[in-house]
């Protein structure tokens, strides 16, 4: 249990490679245990140890008022769903259908974070769909004796990784833009001073780019809004910013929008599935377009690859970059460039940004496409 936890833990280092990478071991450590109980303890630790950052990081979302059981209730119960799936696992190949299930059927599917899966991308960067197919095709040859043609092809596989493969290359004139203005507030004076900090920075940090990615959901798509970005993006530059674009009543989308001068902005990507109880909530509907009238988000399900500036781009937004299931959809559409945004002001010091990071790292090297990323503290 030490050793899972440790594994799970792992993915909240800031070396990409560690977490994915070692995750295999942990399919390794449940197939050696004898009864499910212990399998389940196994996955449990895991699980438990790698998403420890939701217990603060929900108090900080909600706010003070959130009490900390809350927080506690959904790191236990989502690590507790995830390993129970574990406890049938005492044969490899039921340990690639656990996979295969927690990464493709809900309610396991909407949080499958850390999943064994990414690891394909550490040992099979470029391989897209075959990776996927390769990994679960080694783990089928895991047994409780350790198998030295195993260990010997993932040694080569090392090799290779650190001597010839290299993601491709960023699109010239694309640039992503980190910026630092924390959440919108209930103060209109200090919403405007936000507004007017975001075009500022933008247009400071951008100077000589095509192509600009903008953090996740930095404001609400408002016809006033969306005409000062407009009004503020030099000719010759495209902005994708991400917007909460309202859709009917109670309902908005975690979108990216693109912004150029002389055309009307352009909904490009919507979250396939935005964070589940903070955003996505259909058993609530709300009665307006704001926090306090209970809004709550769309799930688009399915990401499609649009084309930019000549660029079959795809964007991972958010929650959606700890997802198997959206970089699946991302594996298939073969992307030249993939687009990461998030809004990470909340999570600060809970290591789940990082385990969001690493596992971006280990879908996009599967992908073999550069990733552009843009964040908001």
């Amino acid at each position: 249990m030490a050793a899972a936890a440790a594994l799970g833990a792992s993915w909240m280092l800031p070396l990409h490679w560690v977490g994915p990478s070692l995750s295999i071991v942990y399919v390794w450590l449940v197939l050696l245990q004898e009864k499910a109980w212990m399998r389940f303890a196994i996955a449990l630790s895991y699980y438990a140890a790698g998403s420890i950052g939701l217990v603060r990081g929900v108090a900080v979302f909600f706010g003070s008022h959130a009490p900390i059981w809350e927080g506690a209730a959904l790191w236990l119960g989502s690590a507790s769903i995830l390993a129970l799936g574990w406890t049938v696992a005492d044969r490899p190949w039921k340990a690639v259908l656990v996979l295969l299930f927690d990464a493709l059927v809900p309610p396991m599917a909407f949080f499958d974070w850390m999943s064994p899966l990414a690891s394909a991308g550490f040992f099979f960067p470029g391989g897209g769909v075959l990776g996927i197919l390769l990994l679960l095709a080694a783990i089928a040859r895991l047994g409780r004796r350790l198998d030295w043609l195993f260990l010997a092809l993932l040694t080569v596989l090392l090799g290779f990784n650190l001597l010839w493969f290299r993601p491709g290359m960023v699109p010239a004139g694309w640039q992503g833009v980190d910026l630092n203005v924390g959440p919108a507030v209930p103060n209109v004076q200090a919403n405007l001073a936000r507004h007017r900090r975001i075009l500022e920075e933008t247009l400071a940090k951008g100077r000589g780019a095509r192509v600009l990615l903008l953090p996740e959901t930095l404001e609400t798509d408002w016809a006033g809004n969306a005409w000062a970005i407009q009004q503020a993006v030099p000719r010759g530059q495209i902005w994708l910013m991400g917007l909460s674009v309202p859709r009917q009543v109670g309902l908005l989308t975690d979108s990216i929008v693109a912004f150029q001068k002389g055309k009307a902005p352009e909904v490009l990507f919507d979250s396939a599935f935005p964070v589940p109880v903070s955003m996505w909530h259909p058993w609530s509907r709300g009665t307006g377009y704001v926090d306090s009238q209970n809004v709550g988000y769309r799930a688009a399900w399915w990401e499609p690859v649009r084309k930019i500036d000549g660029v079959r781009a795809w964007a991972s937004i958010c929650y959606d970059q700890l997802l198997p299931f959206v970089w699946m959809e991302a594996l298939i559409q073969q992307p030249q460039v993939v687009l990461l945004t998030n809004n990470e002001w909340w999570a600060q010091g809970t290591g789940i940004p990082l385990v969001q990071r690493n596992t971006a790292w280990a879908w996009g090297r599967l992908l073999g496409a550069p990733e552009i990323e843009a964040e908001n503290r």
